[in-house]
Order: C-alpha cells, then sequence, then structure tokens
C-alpha cells in the first residue's frame, strides 16, 4: 500500500466531504500527501474526482472498519489518521484507535460520545503513550472552542499571579443546523442512556472523562449550567445548551491532565443567541427564500444547505477566576460558517495538520484533548486561517 502521512476515514460522508474538500484545498498542500478511506470504491472515486477538481488529488484505500487485519493495513502506512465516520461507537471507531495507539500513528476525531471516549481512555491510554500516539478526541466545534478557551483563559489569569478555581463558558453566538450523522449520534447517545449497559451514575458523572480526578465539590453537574439565569461575570442571561455535556467533559479531562483540578467548570447559551438563530432562519425563510431548505430530519448524507453552512458562526466567552475571586480573566472565540460542518471541517484539519507538521506542539502522548494535545499550536493555526478571518482568539479582561 502506497505511504500517506494523512489518511481521511469516513470521507464519502457529509462531514466527510468538506474535510476532504480542506485537505484537497489547503494551502499547505504541496507539505503532505493524503488519501481517502471508506468501504465503497465506487463512492470514494466519486469523492476524489470531486476535491480533484478544486485541488490536489487523494489516494483511495478501501477499508472496512469492522475488520481489523483491513484497518491495520489502512493505518500502517499513515502518520496521521482523521476519522470522520460516527457514531463512533457504532461504526468501530475503537478499531481505529486501537490500530493507531499500537503503531505510533496519530489520530483525530469528531467524537461526541463520553462511554466511547471513556472506552478508548481505559483501553489505550497506555499503549498510545509507550508509542508515542496522539490520539485526539472530539476535534471539531465539539469541543475545540470550549477546551481551547479555557484554557487559554488559564494561561491569562495565571500571568496575572492566579490560580483558576472556577471556569465558565457562554456561548453567544451558535447558528446552524444538523446532518444525518450527527442526528444519528444524538439517537445513538439517548439509546445508550436507557440501555443497561451503563450504570445510572456514569451518566451522570461530570468527570466521566478524567477518572480519579480531584473534584472541587461534590453538587457539581455533567454541564453545569442547569437553569436559566444571569450571570454577572459574563453580563449574559443565559441556560442549557445541547452541546455543553459534550464540551464540558472534554474541558475537564484536559483540565485534570494539565493539572489545573479542583476546578470546577459550567457552559451554557445566552437567550439572544437562539434568538440570533431564530432570525437567521426566519430572515432567509428556512431557506425556502433561497431555494434550498434547512432538513430538519436529514437522512444520511443530508446536512446544512450551502448558504446556512457559510452564513453561520459561533461565539463563545469564557471566565476563569481565582478562589476569593480577587483575579479573573475574560476571553472570546468566535469563528465563522456552520459550526458543526462548515468550521469544524475545517478544526479538524488544522488539528491533522499540526499533528503532522508542526514539531513545536506537546510531546505528550496518549488518549488526549485538542488542549492537552497541542493547546497554542493549534490556537495559532486556527486563526491564520483564511488570513484570519475563519476564527479569533481575543483576550477581553
Amino acid at each position: 500500500m502506497t505511504p500517506h502521512d494523512i489518511v481521511l476515514h469516513g470521507a464519502t460522508g457529509f462531514t466527510g466531504q468538506l474535510i476532504a474538500d480542506c485537505l484537497a484545498q489547503h494551502p499547505e498542500g504541496s507539505r503532505f500527501s493524503w488519501a481517502i478511506a471508506g468501504r465503497n470504491p465506487t463512492r470514494l472515486s466519486r469523492v476524489r474526482d470531486s476535491v480533484a477538481a478544486r485541488g490536489t488529488e487523494p489516494g483511495i484505500i478501501v477499508a472496512q472498519a469492522a475488520d481489523q487485519a483491513s484497518v491495520q493495513e489502512m493505518v500502517a502506512d499513515a502518520k496521521v489518521v482523521l476519522n470522520a465516520a460516527g457514531p463512533f461507537s457504532e461504526y468501530h471507531g475503537d478499531n481505529i484507535v486501537g490500530a493507531c495507539a499500537r503503531s505510533g500513528t496519530h489520530y483525530a476525531d469528531l467524537s461526541g460520545e463520553y462511554y466511547f471516549q471513556r472506552r478508548m481512555i481505559d483501553e489505550f491510554h497506555p499503549e498510545a503513550e509507550r508509542t508515542g500516539a496522539k490520539v485526539v478526541l472530539a476535534a471539531g466545534v465539539d469541543s475545540v472552542p470550549s477546551d481551547l478557551g479555557v484554557q487559554l483563559a488559564i494561561e491569562r489569569l495565571s500571568a496575572k499571579g492566579g490560580r483558576a478555581r472556577q471556569a465558565k463558558a457562554l456561548f453567544t453566538r451558535y447558528a446552524g443546523s444538523f446532518s444525518g450523522g450527527t442526528r444519528r449520534s444524538m439517537q445513538s447517545r439517548k439509546e445508550t442512556q436507557r440501555s443497561d449497559e451503563y450504570e445510572a451514575e456514569f451518566h451522570a458523572d461530570p468527570y466521566v472523562l478524567a477518572p480519579g480526578a480531584e473534584r472541587a465539590h461534590d453538587g457539581e453537574t455533567v454541564a453545569g449550567w442547569d437553569s436559566y439565569r444571569f450571570d454577572p461575570d459574563l453580563r449574559r442571561f443565559g441556560g442549557p445548551f445541547f452541546m455543553a455535556p459534550i464540551n464540558a467533559r472534554i474541558v475537564r479531562r484536559s483540565l485534570a491532565l494539565d493539572g489545573h483540578l479542583p476546578c470546577t467548570y459550567e457552559e451554557g447559551i445566552s437567550v439572544a443567541a437562539w434568538l440570533g438563530t431564530a432570525w437567521l432562519y426566519m430572515s432567509r425563510g428556512f431557506g425556502y427564500f433561497v431555494g434550498a431548505p434547512i432538513p430538519f430530519r436529514p437522512q444520511s448524507g443530508e446536512g446544512p444547505p450551502p448558504w446556512l453552512q457559510r452564513a453561520g458562526s459561533f461565539c463563545v466567552l469564557v471566565h476563569a477566576t481565582t478562589e476569593d475571586r480577587t483575579k479573573s480573566a475574560l476571553v472570546e472565540v468566535r469563528g465563522a460558517g456552520d459550526p458543526g460542518y462548515r468550521a469544524t471541517s475545517k478544526m479538524i484539519t488544522e488539528v491533522g495538520l499540526a499533528l503532522l507538521l508542526d514539531d513545536e506542539a506537546s510531546p505528550r502522548a496518549g488518549v488526549l484533548t485538542p488542549a492537552t494535545a497541542l493547546g497554542p499550536v493549534l490556537r495559532r493555526r486556527l486563526a491564520k486561517v483564511e488570513g484570519g478571518r475563519f476564527m479569533q482568539f481575543r483576550m477581553l479582561g
């Protein structure tokens, strides 16, 4: 099999095709070779021809995720594997993570399934540490903005001579939609919670991705932001956010790995953010005014229409403070494009290229998070995408 620097698995899915576009047209395209992988050679050929017309042409690898020998062959000659084939707990993501951990191949995915993520930690963290593989979970909008934002706020607070004991994030903008793959992942999470595979305490554990972590107090919940309220630190009225249970668990793993615990974390979304999304939808007649309706029950391969991918955006405020609240830090992370798709495809592309090309990244290995695997290196990369128009990281206080 021809060696490739980056292999994109799940390239024929809705998000996978967006990632393939990013790789094909990337300004650093001359610095890496790449291939797309999946089980259907006909669909892979279509994706290859489509992206080649706009940029570099990828190789094709036919691989069955359920077949460990097939996965091992796919991983063997790669330096980085990007996995966009979810739900990861259903589509044999563990076979790919395991193969990467054993071979020392870096890996990144878009997983938001905490039970899958915990299995990867339990089964492969020591092996990945041994081989030097960085396994980066949740490398898209869940959970890059929250994870990097909290890391930056804590760095800012530390520069002021303070140690963080509380961190909170509030999305003040989150305009986008979802795909058939995301819809299936949400269904998978609900089915797992209803099953007897895990105890109720497992699902309710805020530190499920940081086993053995030192906790700030026993009353901390998974999302933290569990009711509508006005927050005086962020000066916004906010409430529960459907992404928070995914992001908060990843952030707490970062806090644990970086030695910042005990430090509480909570995440929500402002009421203004929902109103902004509603206005975006209504101003386009839910897509009917522009001839591309938003599919609210998307099937496999379906997702937000092109106009929403372009018009979408996100913004999150992150506040960190000391225990006595005498010192604090406030940062803002904002990005352009539908968060879950157009923005996510750019995020995981930059994660993959940072793993491949950026020698100044942390030497840490194992099953990690975006912040603990790449941190400032990834922030700098993301801030340069499209001349700085894609994502910005601002220190506000």
